[in-house]
């Protein structure tokens, strides 16, 4: 989609809720190594629903990099990717070359971005000036994509810069991005004259985070930036002492904001990171950012930006934390659900197998070995790390690579109890009747929607006591469960037909939006393997070749069921009925428990 239409649906998301704000976008450094690094970062700051994110090359950086990084993001990871395109040194050939490549992979925006080079080099030049380089990939392409220029604040001083500006905008530029500044009177002046001059494009202000003493000023001579003399003096107070020079910074670049927002009406800004989430993570989270991302989002999950998914609606919740391998598995298909799975349902969708490139990427962002357990002795010991995770003492597990999520501290003592049961929880999410689709828990699709969910349970299972556990739960006509071992040759199940179940959806102005589902058939034929591969792949792989610790994963792995369950009561809360899946769950090991006392 394109950054015009991206701040145009958010425009008219403010409007509707009578609100103010500011849209956001994030600039990465495209590395020559460690880009697995870079994609976990780019994975993290997504989910805070940026309204682009961009990558700039460095010296070591080819072409093939950065249509390879634009790829993984645009496609894979679901964010709209601006590329950045550095011209001067390249011919007409190489750049549509380099633009039909991004064209391939759904980029529909580019910025023009410009290089050093050298008087001999400049001579060479086929096009001369951004004014050009605009014109060529109109006529190529005409207005496929959104077009973005760069302006030095710093080097517009006259009218005549003013008025070559206003001719390069009106050759086809869609937006102003201007270079980083720190002295807001300079970008309030560089503003005002643009407009004088008739340049009415949105104009962006680039933010960069004051993190550390030796990036700034690298930043500073390299661009040539003029540093106010109060903000100079304090960093070289500070530059020996990295946390209050970062705790200096990050309130800097909020006040920044804050003035420019609040006082200038400037509604966007484009943030450097320097490949680092945890500073941006700050500035976001004080910029009141982060909060109502999950409202921003147009579905629970999110989904690739390719041109044949773009109707894409509906998911297994199987996926929903694991999003890049799903897009892996189904990228083969020729069409995706538009309205309903069902639409899917009688063909019985095929999946691309567990190959070499699936599981590379499944393997990318390993939980830390701390999290899991440095040395096991028992099963305890697993169940102990499920139950760690749940009370958000460790960061991530395999199966769930962020903490827990607003949605599921819904239900926090429910699934604690449940674990030390012995339910190992992979996926859940609570019952949901009615709810606006702006709450910060739940809520997705824009405003003026009601959200409704199933209860829903995904777990692995001893074998010992998964047969007695399923007939309890047949007794109760509301239940609906799917178990099912490693290589699918035991399953446990009161879904005889496999038929679908709608487990999330929402209600939009009279339109159904069905979201996730849980589909037997998919879970049997695709998830088992992924979600058994991660026992062996994930965790059993950190530890020596034969130890005991591996082993006790191994067997995990080899003799446990994955098991499922849809509570399809939607209606009546936990403290209304004891036919909901808590209360159900809650008898069958009480009981359970007397009875092995019994028999001891």
């Amino acid at each position: 989609m394109k950054l015009l239409e991206i701040l145009a649906e958010h425009q008219s998301r403010n409007q509707l809720l009578s609100q103010q704000e500011p849209f956001f976008s994030l600039e990465f450094v495209t590395p020559k190594n460690n880009i697995k690094r870079l994609l976990k970062s780019i994975e993290l700051l997504s989910k805070i629903e940026p309204a682009n994110i961009d990558f700039a090359s460095t010296t070591t950086t080819t072409c093939e990099d950065q249509i390879l990084i634009s790829y993984e993001t645009q496609m894979i990871r679901g964010c709209e990717t601006v590329y950045q395109l550095s011209w001067p040194n390249k011919t007409k050939k190489q750049i549509s070359d380099e633009l039909d490549q991004t064209k391939k992979i759904g980029i529909q925006n580019i910025v023009i971005r410009k290089s050093i080079l050298s008087k001999e080099e400049t001579l060479q030049m086929e096009l001369q000036n951004e004014s050009e380089i605009i014109q060529f990939i109109r006529n190529l392409y005409g207005d496929y994509f959104c077009i973005i220029i760069e302006g030095d604040i710093n080097l517009f001083k006259c009218e005549k810069d003013f008025l070559m500006l206003k001719k390069t905008v009106n050759f086809g530029a869609d937006l102003l991005r201007t270079l980083p500044f720190f002295d807001i009177k300079r970008f309030l002046e560089y503003r005002e004259k643009c407009r004088k001059y008739g340049i009415n494009c949105p104009i962006i202000p680039m933010i960069f985070p004051i993190i550390d003493y030796v990036s700034i000023t690298k930043v500073i001579e390299y661009n040539n930036i003029p540093i106010p003399e109060k903000m100079m003096k304090k960093m070289e107070k500070l530059k020996n002492e990295p946390e209050p020079f970062l705790e200096y910074g990050i309130n800097f670049t909020i006040k920044i904001c804050k003035t420019l927002f609040n006082k200038y009406r400037v509604r966007g800004f484009h943030f450097i990171t320097l490949n680092q989430e945890e500073p941006i993570k700050q500035i976001l989270q004080r910029l009141d950012l982060i909060q109502s991302s999950r409202i921003r989002r147009k579905l629970p999950w999110r989904k690739s930006t390719n041109p044949k998914r773009k109707d894409e609606i509906v998911r297994p919740i199987f996926w929903a934390h694991r999003p890049i391998s799903y897009t892996l598995l189904t990228s083969h298909w020729e069409r995706y659900p538009q309205y309903s799975w069902f639409q899917l349902d009688e063909e019985k969708p095929t999946y691309g197998e567990l190959n070499d490139k699936i599981l590379k990427e499944i393997h990318k962002c390993k939980t830390s070995i701390n999290d899991l357990g440095v040395k096991l002795v028992s099963e305890k010991d697993i169940q102990h790390v499920f139950l760690k995770y749940i009370q958000g003492k460790i960061r991530s597990i395999p199966w769930k690579e962020e903490r827990l999520d607003l949605e599921n501290m819904m239900i926090q003592q429910k699934l604690e109890r449940l674990v030390n049961y012995g339910l190992l929880i992979i996926n859940s999410q609570p019952r949901i009747n009615s709810i606006s689709s702006e709450d910060l828990r739940v809520g997705f699709g824009g405003p003026g929607g009601y959200i409704f969910q199933k209860r829903y349970l995904e777990f692995f299972i001893s074998p010992e006591i998964v047969e007695d556990l399923a007939g309890d739960l047949a007794k109760t006509s509301n239940l609906v469960y799917y178990a099912v071992n490693h290589d699918g040759s035991r399953v446990v199940t009161n879904n005889k037909k496999k038929h679908v179940t709608t487990i999330t959806w929402g209600i939009f102005s009279g339109e159904i939006i069905q979201s996730t589902v849980v589909d037997p058939y998919t879970f049997h034929r695709a998830w088992r393997k992924e979600a058994f591969a991660l026992w062996t792949s994930q965790w059993g792989d950190r530890y020596q070749e034969g130890s005991n610790s591996q082993k006790i994963i191994q067997n995990i792995h080899n003799t446990y069921f994955l098991m499922n369950i849809v509570d399809n009561d939607f209606i009546h809360s936990s403290s209304y009925t004891k036919t909901n899946v808590w209360s159900v769950l809650d008898n069958f090991f009480r009981n359970y428990k007397k009875k092995i006392e019994s028999n001891n």
